[in-house]
């Protein structure tokens, strides 16, 4: 397991490892030596080996000359294709998870704070900082938290993770004394009929054809025409 710390660690151990190695492989491909890198992009001999070794990273201002030097897009040049890999991101909710379980919530919001300078459109972990920061309870971190409940739901890209966004909101609103925004938000949820506890206990009960449209019906109408159906 991770710890935060070295979790951090592992995001700039791992650009380095990786731009160094992806450095030196794309000059080889392109048959050139370390001398004619330098001179192309203005720099000297001894930079470019810098690099390759991983001892420093290039400037940012060289990132466009060599992606185009190279012929590839600067993501693929310092790895953020290999970044975005699912492995990484499991890896952060493990750790961030384990710290809140543990009570350490200053351990969790760095973490999530961490990855989402890596991770800056993550809907999950904006969602998971968002509830570390409201269990801090500082005024401040409450608005900030509500600030990426409502950054999370403004997207349209995770219908799972806007409904535990949605929910937690509620409660960081009431933690907040806003209870009408919290009712608001609450009355956005999913209701009960829709969830998977619901569904999955009327599936067991094998149900006619009959009892399938009749909660169809249920799910279509809502609870304010339940009366209706029989």
């Amino acid at each position: 397991m991770r710890s935060s710390a070295s979790l951090i660690n592992f995001y700039g151990e791992y650009k380095m490892m990786f731009i160094a190695e992806n450095l030196k492989s794309l000059r080889k491909g392109k048959e050139l030596t370390q001398e004619e890198v330098a001179e192309m992009l203005g720099v000297s001999a001894q930079s470019v080996s810098k690099w390759e070794r991983g001892d420093t990273f290039p400037d940012i201002t060289l990132l466009p000359a060599l992606a185009n030097l190279y012929k590839t897009s600067i993501d693929a040049l310092i790895g953020m294709d290999k970044i975005n890999d699912r492995q990484t991101k499991t890896a952060i909710f493990t750790v961030g998870h384990n710290h809140l379980r543990e009570g350490d919530i200053n351990a969790a919001i760095t973490v999530y704070s961490e990855a989402l300078k890596t991770f800056p459109n993550d809907e999950g972990i904006m969602s998971d900082l968002s509830m570390a920061l409201a269990l801090d309870g500082d005024p401040a971190k409450l608005s900030q938290a509500v600030a990426l409940c409502e950054r999370v739901l403004s997207s349209g890209q995770s219908e799972k993770v806007h409904h535990t966004t949605r929910a937690a909101l509620c409660f960081i609103y009431l933690k907040a004394g806003e209870k009408e925004r919290a009712i608001t938000a609450a009355r956005k949820l999913p209701h009960v009929r829709e969830s998977r506890e619901t569904i999955l206990a009327e599936l067991e009960k094998k149900p006619t054809t009959n009892d399938i449209d009749s909660y169809l019906k249920f799910i279509a109408i809502g609870e304010n025409d339940e009366q209706d159906i029989k």
